[in-house]
């Protein structure tokens, strides 16, 4: 059983089975100790293990007196900004007809609203490929509904892609469909080939679990289907195949078994799992739970050569760079990925359609640039923040969040889940001096 404590006010310190670790929420710092020296470090200072300590960087001086105004005299020391800078990649919605209906997505689909036309999709690229000319790469990211019921729009999309990489010198364009894989023909195969697309197929585990949540609106499961369809991905070359897997109820408490199967069953070897959306104002997981899944399921597929990738992730690569990974909304770069949909308006949050803050034109977007600004996040908004391990890896929720719980105060499930990755990574010994 691991517990914790704040120390001189400012560190975090990890107990577990006598051993210990420090961890400064704000600059990431952080150190193992050894049973000696959690014993050492309990008796009246100066001790060796103080000492030692304070040469590292942890002394007991001038606690701070707020850590959410430390964390933010960090960003700007460090000139990490959540204003995006432009959007350098497109979800582009193209339709919501779907023949699925999963429980939990957050897209309302077969509403009978029309689909993207051509003319949206071009005005659209346009508009990213001349926002970024001159640059090395752009993102288009064909979505839905299910995006593959208007591949016709797909194959439109993409020929002009080229016409605009080449007009507006934009040297690359990397392409992805996320799709459910019910209806994947050898037409779309060889433009996917073509093009070295990137094929997320969405799909939560073996049949008896993908089919708790997703099934066609029929209401049979399409496993079969999927798993044939996925082999013939596979089998094409030149197309690189993921797994986009949504933790839910039905595979929480046997992730690392819907791994195995991922990786040995259905031959895909990279995995993406998605953090748990609010969308009905709570999250419906157990945070602490999902975390201790995530680190075992990564495990597995990296013990199986593949490769699992999560928010967990945020918490090692935060304490292996000592660097703020708080910034979920943007790209390394400070660009931003949103959404086109039909009508020419883009929401700047590419997981929230439907939101009035979110939506713009794009003319309203060329007139102002500074409206990316809507997305950026409130770092750590309620007081409690600064009292948590995750100051600086989670940062509060995102403006999407806030949106969906109605509120600064996230959910406690939300809490529990950042907490447990930031425990889990600092055990792991991932940026540990």
């Amino acid at each position: 059983m691991v517990t914790s404590q704040l120390l001189w006010g400012k560190y975090i310190q990890y107990v577990r089975d006598g051993e210990g670790a420090l961890l400064d929420p704000v600059t990431l710092d952080s150190v193992y100790l050894n049973r000696g020296e959690v014993t050492d470090l309990s008796a009246v200072p100066p001790t060796a293990t103080h000492k030692a300590l304070a040469e590292l960087g942890f002394t007991p001086d001038s606690p701070r007196a707020d850590q959410r105004e430390a964390l933010h005299n960090r960003l700007h020391q460090l000139d990490l900004n959540p204003v995006p800078v432009r959007i350098s990649g497109l979800r582009v919605v193209l339709t919501d007809a779907c023949n699925m209906k999963c429980s939990y997505c957050f897209v309302e689909t077969n509403t009978g609203k029309p689909d993207m036309t051509e003319q949206e999709i071009a005005d659209g690229l346009t508009y990213l490929f001349e926002t970024n000319a001159g640059r090395d790469e752009v993102a288009i990211q064909w979505f839905g509904g299910e995006p593959t019921t208007r591949f016709d729009l797909m194959q439109h999309g993409d020929t002009l892609a080229d016409s605009l990489a080449a007009r507006y010198d934009v040297k690359q364009v990397r392409r992805t469909v996320v799709t459910n894989g019910a209806r994947i023909t050898d037409a779309m195969i060889e433009h996917f080939a073509r093009y070295e697309y990137g094929v997320g197929i969405s799909i939560d585990g073996p049949p008896a679990i993908n089919a708790e949540h997703r099934r066609l609106l029929g209401g049979q499961p399409a496993d079969d289907r999927i798993r044939r369809n996925v082999r013939r991905l596979l089998d094409a070359g030149g197309i690189h195949v993921g797994c986009n897997l949504t933790p839910t109820p039905a595979n929480i408490g046997r992730l690392a078994q819907t791994v195995t199967w991922i990786i040995d069953d259905l031959g895909l070897k990279f995995i993406y799992a998605n953090t748990p959306i609010p969308t009905s104002g709570r999250w419906t997981v157990k945070g602490r739970e999902l975390a201790r899944e995530l680190y075992q399921a990564r495990l597995v597929a990296l013990g199986r050569g593949g490769m699992m990738f999560s928010v967990l992730d945020r918490a090692f690569q935060a304490l292996d760079r000592r660097r703020p990974m708080l910034f979920d909304h943007i790209q390394s770069d400070r660009t931003l990925n949103v959404a086109l949909l039909p009508g020419n308006r883009v929401s700047l949050c590419d997981i929230n359609f439907t939101a009035p803050s979110f939506l713009h034109t794009l003319d309203e977007l060329r007139a102002d640039p500074n409206l990316l600004g809507g997305i950026a996040k409130n770092v750590a908004p309620i007081p409690e923040c600064g009292q948590c391990p995750a100051l600086a890896i989670c940062g509060g929720p995102s403006r999407n969040e806030q949106l969906l719980i109605r509120g600064d105060r996230p959910d406690p499930q939300m809490c529990d889940f950042y907490k447990s990755t930031v425990e889990i990574a600092v055990w792991d010994s991932t940026g540990v001096q």
